[in-house]
């Protein structure tokens, strides 16, 4: 385990535990034992539509057999699986589940700054290793879903049950690897792609699911949030057009108009605002290659549900005294921007980092609305239960 104060100041050293980073690795996710307090940093990047990925810098040192402690364990080998979890004493929240990729050992001319840098990916890694050249569905369309379950039933991973269907309007030709693919399938269906401690979800958003540990804001002592900025865009479309070529020769294109069609994250929708200037933010989409009508008013729906969300807020979280794991791809609610910024918000991306210093979490979040509105109690919310036990 290694244990790195992440107090961050806010409070008297010693008011609350600080979290601590847990690092497995190797067949079975193995302890790294004696190897836990030469690890110097640790720095995750997580997010809703990229792979998870980052570094792991251990401080190596060589023992009197000639061996290094860290490089020759045998723990850290290329794919050798790896798994890094947040330790807040009565509870682990794990980050990130994956492989490691690259080891570069570095051996200075002073023996006690060599140090092995570990870069690690979550499980979609497993999915970047064979090229392949398929045609899917070329007697039957096949839906995305299908398809998704055939291309990690060979490997270890399960799809999440909650995973949508996707399209199956003709046949696919995939010419790379499985994750390319798989990447935009995601993005034709206005689809998430998120692996998870061994499941990986393909679908749309979870916007009315329970939301997640409060961030606190200007909360006194229960404050867990050291910055908060938000951009509260008006320059993105509030309607997609996407133009559907004529059935027939010299018959007039058809226009479909799309609004957003997703929960709303607050009381008043963001595209509300500037609704009666009389010129409607509007964009369109033609066509792409030989995209079927199904897949041209998905990615215009898919457009228009991501422009949607017009606020994009950016936050710093002290890891310790939030006492959770703040999971992209989930709502979050935000106390103490006032009545407009507060509320809900959606998960874009979450940065971790463990080091000297102590355990941070940045983070993106967006939301599609404005006011504070009624959300689903969560078991976590709550000050309390909101610092995780670090009493």
């Amino acid at each position: 385990m290694v244990s790195l104060s992440a107090i961050g100041g806010l409070l008297d050293p010693g008011f609350r535990n600080p979290a601590s980073c847990l690092i497995e690795a190797g067949a079975g996710y193995q302890n790294i034992g004696a190897i836990a307090p030469l690890v110097a940093t640790v720095d995750l990047q997580m997010s809703r539509e990229e792979a998870g990925a980052g570094t792991i810098v251990i401080e190596d040192r060589r023992g009197s057999d000639g061996k290094w402690v860290a490089a020759d364990s045998g723990l850290f080998t290329r794919w050798a699986p790896i798994r890094v979890s947040a330790d807040f004493g009565t509870r682990q929240d794990v980050i990130l589940t994956g492989y490691i990729l690259r080891l570069s050992p570095e051996y200075p001319g002073n023996a006690a700054e060599a140090k092995l840098t570990l870069e690690v990916q979550d499980e979609s890694a497993i999915l970047s290793r064979e090229q392949m050249r398929r045609v899917w569905g070329e007697d039957t369309p096949m839906p995305d879903l299908e398809i998704l379950r055939e291309l990690v039933s060979d490997v270890d991973l399960a799809v999440d049950p909650m995973s949508g269907q996707g399209q199956s309007s003709r046949a696919l030709s995939q010419e790379g690897t499985p994750i390319q693919f798989l990447r935009e399938r995601a993005r034709a269906n206005g689809y998430e792609l998120i692996f998870r401690e061994g499941q990986v979800y393909f679908g749309p958003k979870r916007l009315d699911g329970t939301p997640q540990a409060p961030i606190m804001v200007y909360a006194g002592r229960d404050t867990n949030c050291r910055t908060f900025n938000l951009g509260d865009a008006g320059d993105t479309p509030d309607q997609v057009r996407a133009d559907q070529a004529p059935r027939e020769e010299g018959a007039t294109p058809e226009v479909i108009t799309l609004s957003p069609d997703e929960p709303v994250l607050g009381t008043t929708p963001a595209g509300a605002e500037g609704a009666g200037l009389g010129a409607p933010s509007v964009w369109r989409v033609g066509a792409e290659g030989d995209e079927t009508v199904e897949e041209r008013t998905a990615r215009a729906q898919a457009l228009v549900n991501e422009h949607a969300f017009k606020l994009r807020g950016s936050g710093e979280l002290d890891g310790s005294l939030y006492g959770h794991v703040l999971l992209p791809g989930t709502l979050v609610t935000i106390d103490g921007p006032g009545t407009r910024y507060g509320g809900l918000y959606y998960v874009d991306k979450v940065s971790h980092a463990f080091n000297t210093e102590g355990y941070t979490q940045t983070f993106e979040v967006m939301r599609n609305a404005t006011g504070e509105s009624p959300a689903p109690t969560s078991p976590l919310s709550g000050a309390a239960s909101a610092l995780g036990g670090l009493f």
